[in-house]
């Protein structure tokens, strides 16, 4: 299961990178999958995915995720209803821009008797949360490649890909928009709190009073 991942991020990065970059790909194709897909398998769980284990990665060629980082919704032309911060609807529904406070800040999460401390950004109408240290904290898994900026979370039966820079995040091998750009900030990748913590199967809302976040299971 986990080459047919790894060869569905390959296949992924290379086939949409094609049409707008040149790729300078290895001289043996076959030898690069095989090197990419032994990378994965040996890295599949590791704290700190910018060290000098990514070193032999830094000359590869960059390869990438989603044409302009964009996901667009030919349908709604860009125009849909607006939503909220704490909502993923898995489509162009814009938010509110009505966000529970607006300057960045580290906070708790409070799930299922954890008390999760995060340092989580409010922008564009999101509030942005760290994949990697929700995830690992929730007692999931994350891979990173480093060379093409792809995030690979798991929680339990839920798998999430994402890349630095796109609005586009691949759930258990589907393509899903978001409203807001990923990016990268202290080691992380930087998501809507929505997005991760929905996908995850939990709620997620701002407790004044506590100053914290209270997110329960959305299949109790």
């Amino acid at each position: 299961m986990k080459k047919k991942i790894v060869f569905f991020i390959i296949s992924l990065v290379t086939t949409l990178s094609i049409g707008q970059y040149i790729v300078h790909a290895d001289d043996d194709d076959h030898e690069y999958y095989e090197k990419y897909e032994n990378h994965g398998e040996k890295e599949e769980h590791h704290k700190d995915y910018d060290g000098e284990n990514d070193e032999k990665w830094d000359d590869e060629d960059e390869e990438y995720y989603e044409d302009d980082g964009y996901y667009e919704d030919e349908e709604n032309d860009g125009l849909a209803e607006q939503g909220k911060w704490n909502l993923w609807t898995r489509s162009m529904v814009q938010n509110d821009g009505v966000l529970p406070f607006n300057d960045s800040k580290t906070v708790n999460f409070a799930i299922e008797g954890k008390t999760i401390k995060c340092y989580v950004i409010p922008k564009n109408g999101d509030v942005f949360v760290p994949v990697q240290k929700l995830t690992e904290a929730l007692g999931g898994q994350v891979t990173y490649y480093k060379t093409s900026k792809i995030m690979d979370a798991k929680l339990k039966d839920e798998q999430l890909i994402f890349r630095v820079n796109t609005n586009v995040v691949y759930e258990n091998l589907t393509k899903t928009p978001m409203t807001s750009k990923t990016f990268l900030f202290n080691k992380d990748v930087y998501v809507p709190a929505s997005v991760l913590l929905n996908a995850y199967g939990y709620s997620v809302d701002w407790q004044e009073e506590k100053q914290q976040f209270i997110c329960q299971s959305l299949n109790k």
